[in-house]
């Protein structure tokens, strides 16, 4: 006697079975792995504003569990941090393993070597915030970017990936955002792009600010008073236009506190660099990346026009 064909039940939790094969993978669990081998860290409400899918209960039910929770080939981590009595819990992170990095290549058409993960695992609870503030801006980025077809990210690099990282051996490693300076001297801003407008290359460095301390801020950013510390992102990407620096803070108010302080930098205000950094916030540049950017004399920056 044949057998009746799967009900409409059965067939969803065939498709959720920890036990059915890797070959085949939902068109969202094909996005989540995309996602990650972009931003390397993601939590579940990033992988929303990433377009994974539209809702957490989805993200969590059907295209996480068959990526990372398998008994064995998972192409997915996930890491919980411990209870901070501060902090309380921290969400978990998401991030690719080898085997994840794996079908990104092959999915990419591309060599292993060209993805980036994470492979001594998520190591950063003290940076858990900036970390994460920072991986918004970038999804921000990408979706300011794809929202004109105009526009184009030519490249970008980020504090967290070290040169090495993803081979064994006795190489130094470093971050690839680091810049070396004459001297010996050298700055690794939180993030390096070079992107089109549509109408005009830019090469940006970004610096993200989530701690109160505005004299530590504003030491920071006086560095890029000086031409060759302002334009190491146009020469990064081998650029022969003036570099422009990214300020972003965690609120309002304390943007404002370092736009002041900025503008007390002894010649600050009649520098080159005084049209070439520009201020925001995290919760505008999440909103629209390209909008509400201000000189520290709030009059508009205009960098992505």
């Amino acid at each position: 006697m044949s057998q009746s064909p799967p009900t409409h039940a059965e067939k969803h939790r065939q498709r959720r079975s920890l036990e059915r094969p890797l070959d085949v993978l939902t068109a969202p669990q094909q996005r989540a792995l995309l996602a990650l081998a972009r931003y390397r860290y993601l939590t579940v409400p990033q992988m929303i504003a990433a377009g994974v899918a539209k809702n957490d209960s989805h993200i969590r039910a059907d295209v996480l569990p068959r990526l990372c929770r398998r008994a064995g080939d998972n192409l997915v981590d996930v890491h919980d941090f411990p209870r901070f009595s501060a902090k309380g819990r921290l969400p978990r992170v998401y991030t690719l393993t080898k085997t994840g990095a794996e079908v990104v290549a092959d999915m990419e058409r591309c060599d292993l070597s060209e993805i980036v993960y994470p492979v001594g695992g998520v190591q950063y609870a003290n940076d858990f915030d900036h970390r994460a503030a920072y991986v918004d801006c970038c999804i921000a980025f990408d979706a300011w970017i794809a929202a004109d077809e105009r526009r184009e990210c030519l490249a970008t690099r980020h504090y967290f990936d070290k040169t090495g990282a993803n081979r064994s051996g006795t190489t130094r490693m470093r971050s690839v955002c680091r810049v070396d300076l004459p001297g010996g001297r050298f700055i690794i801003p939180d993030g390096l792009a070079f992107f089109d407008t549509g109408a005009k290359r830019r090469a940006v460095a970004l610096e993200l600010h989530n701690f109160p301390d505005v004299g530590r801020i504003a030491k920071q950013l006086a560095e890029y008073i000086e031409d060759i510390v302002t334009d190491a992102a146009s020469r990064t990407f081998g650029h022969d236009a003036a570099g422009r620096v990214l300020s972003i803070s965690s609120n309002p108010g304390l943007a404002v506190r370092v736009m002041d302080r900025m503008l007390a930098v002894p010649g600050f205000r009649g520098s080159r660099a005084f049209n070439l950094i520009a201020f925001n916030t995290i919760d505008s540049v999440k909103a629209d990346f390209g909008g509400g950017w201000v000189l520290a004399d709030r009059s508009p920056a205009g960098f992505f026009e």
